[in-house]
């Protein structure tokens, strides 16, 4: 028999939630996805792909969409895949942060692959 929810909570109760790495991680996954389109200023989320990674030990998060609108038509094995270009977790570790909040105005920045490249070289090099 399932429990009755209580809408209300009674003045002397407390409720608490308490999750491990994994359930935060799945928490931000979620919550990221829910709102793909206010976060990344985009119409229509089912032409894109999102990807994710999430250092806990410095508390790093990343979050990168591509247009797979094509890919979907043409590869769509290859829809879910990181392009073999970027590495995500050097991006992760080393890319400067993008906005000090995902509610502000400008939160993302967009490049080309070629800029992602060039990005990841400079990194390599320590510049």
């Amino acid at each position: 028999m399932r429990r009755k929810k209580k809408k209300i909570l009674e003045k002397d109760k407390i409720r608490i939630i308490k999750i491990n790495k994994e359930a935060l991680w799945e928490f931000i996954y979620e919550s990221v996805i829910d709102n793909l389109e206010e976060f990344f200023d985009i119409s229509d989320c089912t032409t894109v792909t999102s990807h994710f990674d999430i250092n806990f030990e410095n508390g790093n998060f990343i979050c990168l969409i591509n247009n797979t609108d094509d890919l979907a038509r043409t590869e769509p094995a290859k829809v879910l895949q990181l392009p073999e270009e970027i590495d995500l977790e050097s991006l992760l570790n080393n890319m400067e942060d993008t906005t000090e909040s995902l509610y502000q105005p400008d939160r993302f920045k967009e490049f080309t692959i070629d800029e992602i490249k060039a990005l990841q070289c400079k990194m390599k090099r320590g510049v």
